[in-house]
């Protein structure tokens, strides 16, 4: 995209799904093959939703975020899985929200690669899995048997989760207030400023106003 030149937007099948053509890919180099999708929706009882995904149609980078359209403040939600449907809470998780799922020892932290996704907490569990899967397929061949058997156990709990035969205790934080747990069992709390300190903010950084600036700006 040339300088001033404004992007190309094309609208999809839907009303509310957008194709914006950013230029070249800054991976790959291809020309003209980067664009974003911007797909915005309500989630019941919550609010408006913009899931963006950038993505490049030559070498397949791809990278997704999810934003809130309403603010929000910096909360932690939390949730008792305790059957199975309780597996069908809504999870909307921001680059900058962290993840905790207590019993099992599991913390996603989101880090400078770190994706937004709209999903429930099953689809979160099979994320775990996947990545678990990996894991003990490095360590096994790593010859660490700890942590091939600790995989195992985790594992397993999943399996027990998702029938409905185990607890499982699921939290969400984000300072940005961009991410959430939606759901009749949910219960939520502000964040208190030592956790917000303590958060990653993943890729996004906090830009401190310097010395005698007005942060809302002067006239």
């Amino acid at each position: 995209m040339t300088e001033g030149e404004k992007p190309r937007v094309d609208v999809g099948e839907a009303d509310d799904i957008q194709v914006i053509s950013l230029g070249d890919c800054p991976i790959c180099g291809g020309k003209g093959t980067l664009k974003a999708m911007q797909y915005i929706h309500e989630i019941p009882y919550f609010g408006k939703v913009m899931e963006s995904t950038i993505f490049c149609e030559k070498c397949g980078y791809r990278n997704a975020d999810v934003v809130m359209l309403e603010d929000r403040p910096p909360k932690l939600y939390s949730v008792k899985v305790e059957e199975e449907k309780d597996l069908f809470t809504r999870v909307v998780r921001s680059k900058s929200g962290t993840i905790e799922l207590e019993e099992i020892g599991v913390k996603i932290e989101p880090g400078p690669a770190a994706e937004g996704f709209v999903s429930n907490v099953e689809g979160v569990l099979e994320r775990v899995r996947e990545t678990l899967l990996m894991a003990r397929e490095f360590k096994k061949q790593d010859g660490d048997e700890e942590a091939v058997r600790r995989a195992d156990e985790i594992l397993e709990y999943i399996n027990a989760v998702k029938e409905g035969k185990k607890p499982l205790t699921v939290r969400i934080m984000d300072p940005l207030g961009n991410s959430a747990l939606v759901g009749e069992k949910v219960k939520s709390r502000l964040l208190t400023q030592e956790e917000i300190d303590s958060l990653s903010l993943g890729p996004y950084v906090t830009v401190e106003p310097e010395a005698g600036e007005d942060p809302e700006g002067s006239s």
